[in-house]
């Protein structure tokens, strides 16, 4: 379990936030160049005041929105709104990870300790944002009760550690060191095939070229999966959500 730490440790050596551009500059920087690259009309579906009620019109299931679709846009930018969509998720790193599932057996112990060795490899290659893993998850669906532990996990890690990216440079050469030129390069490698990929990305998924499960188009339930909120159904992040807004 340890090692599983280290070779943490080295997947993120290569985007240590001391060798990056400042988030906020990198942001800005993305969405200027986003914008810019858009023709007048263009600008005018993507770009929304702060106070518009499109600020929460987010779900994850088809229904309809407004704005830019990627169907509008040319190669060159989809480029740029996925560059810019990367600095925002991801301020301080070109790639994010989660605990693997993989891992989790259904010895809750384990996988809770398992959790908190990742959630301290984030803190010491400063992460703004942890993907959080459940030491249930791939055996049961999570319990509330199993999600409030695991944002336990993350608060007391960062609480403990959050400050020891400052500290944390590992030398040059070392295995931390040596082990991220390789993930780095086998990153670079699984791309290129990817990118070369017969019949796209889409396909890469489909046939397990990207990621280890195999997820093809017609393999799900599609919308017979999405189930209809019902009348008196509730949501209370929306309501917060909007009450932000009506503050703005």
């Amino acid at each position: 379990m340890v090692a599983m730490l280290v070779l943490a440790l080295a997947y993120f050596a290569s985007f240590h936030p001391a060798h990056a551009q400042s988030p906020g500059a990198a942001m800005a920087e993305a969405a200027n160049n986003f914008v810019a690259a858009l023709a007048t009309e263009q600008q005018a579906k993507a770009m929304f005041e702060l106070k518009s009620d499109e600020r929460v019109n987010w779900h994850f299931i088809p229904k309809a929105r407004n704005g830019l679709t990627f169907a509008d846009m040319t190669p060159a930018q989809r480029h740029l709104a996925h560059a810019l969509l990367a600095r925002e998720l991801f301020p301080n790193a070109p790639l994010k990870w989660m605990p693997p599932t993989k891992h989790m057996t259904g010895d809750v112990f384990r996988g809770y300790l398992l959790d908190g060795f990742f959630n301290l490899a984030g803190a010491l290659t400063g992460q703004g944002i942890l993907l959080v893993g459940m030491m249930t998850e791939a055996v049961v669906t999570p319990w509330l009760s199993d999600r409030d532990l695991a944002l336990r996990n993350v608060r007391y890690v960062l609480n403990a550690a959050g400050n020891l990216a400052e500290d944390f440079a590992p030398p040059p050469g070392g295995f931390i060191d040596r082990r991220a030129d390789t993930v780095l390069r086998e990153s670079v490698d699984l791309l290129e095939r990817i990118a070369d990929h017969p019949r796209g990305l889409m396909d890469a998924i489909a046939d397990g070229t990207f990621g280890i499960t195999k997820r093809p188009p017609d393999g799900g339930k599609g919308l017979d999966g999405v189930v209809a909120l019902g009348p008196d159904a509730y949501n209370p992040a929306l309501e917060l959500l909007e009450k932000e807004v009506s503050r703005a």
